[in-house]
């Protein structure tokens, strides 16, 4: 009996082992064949990604940075007011507009040439300007000074429209660089789907002769996949920073793995390139304080603060006593020198005082002062006019340059007014009339108080 049982028992046996190995063999095979076909087309996404995408966007970046280079050389040129100066930016320039020929994008090409042909439109009639004016300082007459207003408006005009054609070509190439790295980030976000899926569906059957192959593929290549996913998550999610994932043992996984790490390293990078642009955007190139554009963010959305109730604001203007004279007697480079040192000088205030200040234009800056009354501005501004006698700043042969300034302070003061711009307008009114009161010296607007410093290093 026994002896007849172990024949059908094992035979048995070896029948079911054999539908057993027959389907553990079936499901191995199909399993390969899906896991090949989703590795190899995730190494085709990884491998195009690298040679094609990221290139592209490296050189949507560096024309980026380009770009903001030649609006640079654009202000420069047409603040320079000087022959030499003029022609040496507007040989940078064209050198760096030569450069856009390199790429294949028409738009970058013709931006470029139009940004060249703007600039020397701004040399040509600044120049047709200086062969107007008398050299022998007579008066110029009405007919000519005619043609002297028509040709710097047209310099006027040029300039704007070179601006406005860099920040067309920075929105152009801010554009296609997003576009590029969307496009990026879904294609292998998709192949991680993919994966996830289709492993998820293989590792759902119930093989339990097959325990030591599903640790192994859960090791190998679950775990991968898993980190390889939650690394796009985290990236997706503003985290490009952070420990990767640990290299797979299989070349496919590890080719998705560093393609997610070079995304990440992309994405930082991009994220790390639009703060800068974002500072370059918000900050005075010189001084470092913020420039005109972002101070008037800062003084209308603190003034509508203030109009729903929160803290009175003042406002000052700041302005360099005789600056033109300095440029005249020291050189341009001294004069920068002189709003640097100054700039360092206000941003003390900043950190001391809470006060916002940024560059207004050329000599002039501006001061946003929240939840402060009259006495206490002018505290403030007295100690910004002796702040600024102080400071120690030389030519380059070595001669010390003295430093006053004029300051317009107005407030609020709990007067319904249209806009922050009545503020500016009427602190700009009250630095005149502390110029025209002798400078170095500061002027209330609403109340035409002025408030004189000590003679010791003032002006004339």
């Amino acid at each position: 009996m026994t002896s007849a049982r172990k024949p059908r028992h094992g035979i048995s046996m070896r029948i079911v082992g054999r539908v057993a190995l027959l389907l553990v063999c079936l499901y191995a095979g199909i399993a390969a064949t899906y896991s090949v076909r989703f590795l190899n087309g995730i190494a085709r996404d990884a491998q195009t990604a690298r040679e094609e995408q990221i290139p592209l966007i490296l050189s949507q970046n560096r024309n980026a940075l380009k770009v903001e280079r030649a609006a640079s050389l654009i202000r420069s040129v047409y603040l320079a007011h000087d022959r030499k100066i003029e022609r040496q930016i507007q040989l940078q320039l064209q050198t760096l507009c030569q450069s856009f020929t390199l790429d294949e994008n028409q738009t970058l090409i013709d931006g470029a040439r139009d940004i060249a042909a703007s600039v020397k439109l701004i040399v040509s009639t600044r120049e047709a300007a200086r062969r107007l004016r008398d050299p022998d300082g007579t008066e110029v007459t009405a007919e000519k000074g005619e043609q002297i207003k028509a040709a710097d408006a047209a310099s006027a005009d040029a300039y704007q429209h070179a601006i406005r054609t860099a920040d067309r070509l920075s929105e152009t190439l801010a554009t296609d660089a997003l576009v590029l790295a969307d496009n990026m980030a879904s294609t292998i976000g998709s192949a991680a789907r993919e994966v996830k899926l289709g492993w998820t569906l293989i590792l759902t059957l119930p093989v339990l002769f097959f325990m030591m192959t599903l640790w192994v593929v859960s090791r190998h290549v679950v775990a991968p996949i898993g980190a390889a996913v939650a690394r796009l998550e985290s990236i997706s999610g503003g985290h490009p920073e952070g420990e990767g994932p640990r290299t797979p043992i299989f070349h496919e996984l590890a080719t998705i793995t560093g393609a997610v790490e070079a995304y990440g390293a992309l994405s930082s990078d991009l994220t790390r390139t639009n703060a800068l642009l974002k500072i370059l955007s918000d900050r005075d190139g010189l001084t470092g304080l913020a420039n005109r554009r972002s101070l008037q963010g800062l003084l209308d959305s603190t003034f509508q603060a203030a109009k729903s109730g929160g803290p009175e604001i003042g406002v000052m203007m700041i302005d360099l006593d005789h600056f033109k004279a300095i440029n005249d007697t020291y050189g341009h480079h001294a004069g920068d020198a002189c709003l640097v040192s100054v700039a360092t000088a206000l941003q003390r205030f900043e950190e001391s005082d809470g006060v916002h200040i940024g560059r207004y234009g050329g000599e002039e800056f501006v001061a946003l002062v929240s939840g402060c009354d009259e006495r206490s501005l002018g505290d403030i501004a007295e100690r910004i006019c002796r702040d600024i006698m102080r400071l120690e700043v030389h030519s380059e042969d070595g001669r010390r340059i003295s430093l006053t300034a004029s300051i317009g302070v107005s407030r609020m003061a709990n007067r319904s007014l249209d806009g922050v711009n009545q503020l500016v307008s009427e602190a700009d009114t009250a630095l005149y009339q502390a110029k025209r009161n002798g400078r170095n010296r500061v002027v209330f607007a609403e109340s035409a108080v002025t408030v004189d410093m000590p003679k010791r290093n003032r002006q004339a």
